[in-house]
């Protein structure tokens, strides 16, 4: 027989809200900081307990990022899931695992992504620390990405990773999302987001010049469009960004030496009045935060947040309207994306 203190704390259990939120690209960067502000926030809400999961490429470094946590928020509830988004048979994988483990999904943040680099063009850097320095700043005009990347599955690999393994995601676990009554699909995308760079023939970005900046933008049109299919499963869809931070996305390709002085220019170019120099993974995640956690009246989803941080450090948010967001388009590469997971489905 239960004691009095045992069916107590049973009946608190019970009353406490469980959420379970999936985070791709988790381990570390953006991903990293989305996890610490929901296990920051469940545990200064009683009312309240977050499970979050790290969806996550390699599973060493997931049980690192794991570890980290839980010695941060010891209370905390902290799962891991393995998936390599440029694979979609891994994405199918990691979604029949979800489901065999979880009855429910209330977030899930899409933001694993990468930014492919041949090289550094040194030459424009300097140019463009004379002529333009927020653009050295601000955007990846430097980076000079390869082009023609495609992984074993024949798909374009920035496609892949930014954009399609997501979706695949989406709908794969959109039954589990729907259960919430508020569940909200968060798309990581980006201040270097260009429609001029887009085309619609090319929509694997597999021919552009700039598949990075290309395939933010398409996240940013799908991001918006699923809520046409999705909202009367009152399931809801957002696309934010990080503003410039400092992670291991860009640090990779300079060195230890140069990704010193990168964050140290980040933080100069705050202090002198640019807003979207979060630097940090923290500061860069609290757009995500702000769409996971406010009620869903108070958001737009026709807009795009943003992370933006103050010269001394105080990190806010702020919306725009998506560049040229056309819904007819948009719908069209939805469709294209669901003939294409048509094709794997029959496939995997």
């Amino acid at each position: 027989m239960k004691s009095k203190r045992a069916i107590e704390e049973a009946i608190q259990t019970e009353a406490m809200q469980t959420k379970v939120a999936i985070i791709t690209g988790a381990n570390s960067g953006v991903g990293f900081g989305i996890a610490q502000r929901l296990l920051d926030y469940s545990s200064k809400t009683p009312s309240l307990c977050i499970r979050v999961v790290l969806a996550c490429r390699n599973p060493t470094r997931a049980s690192v990022a794991r570890e980290a946590l839980i010695n941060e928020y010891p209370e905390s509830l902290v799962d891991i899931v393995t998936v390599d988004l440029s694979s979609i048979d891994s994405v199918f994988k990691c979604c029949k695992e979800i489901k065999e483990k979880y009855d429910r999904i209330d977030l899930l943040f899409c933001n694993a992504g990468i930014l492919s680099c041949e090289y550094l063009d040194w030459w424009n850097a300097i140019y463009l620390g004379f002529t333009s320095p927020i653009s050295l700043l601000t955007e990846s005009k430097i980076v000079a990405q390869p082009i023609g990347n495609k992984t074993i599955e024949g798909l374009g690999e920035t496609f892949a990773c930014n954009v399609f393994g997501h979706y695949v995601m989406v709908r794969q676990l959109e039954d589990l999302l729907s259960i919430s009554g508020d569940a909200r699909i968060i798309w990581t995308s980006s201040d270097a987001c260009n429609k001029d760079y887009f085309n619609f023939a090319d929509y694997q970005c597999i021919e552009g010049t700039n598949p990075y900046e290309s395939s933010k933008y398409i996240t940013d049109m799908i991001a918006i469009a699923l809520n046409i299919r999705l909202n009367a499963r009152h399931i809801y869809s957002f696309t934010t960004s990080p503003g410039v931070v400092a992670t291991n996305i860009v640090g990779s390709h300079l060195g230890w030496v140069m990704d010193k002085f990168m964050k140290v220019g980040f933080t100069l170019g705050r202090i002198c009045g640019l807003r979207e120099e979060t630097v940090t993974a923290w500061n860069g995640s609290y757009s995500n935060f702000i769409v996971a956690t406010s009620p869903i009246e108070c958001l737009n989803k026709l807009l795009k947040y943003h992370s933006r941080v103050k010269p001394w450090g105080t990190v806010y948010y702020e919306e725009s309207s998506v560049d040229d967001y056309k819904e007819k388009e948009a719908t069209s590469l939805l469709n294209q994306l669901d003939r294409l997971l048509d094709d794997f489905s029959k496939k995997i």
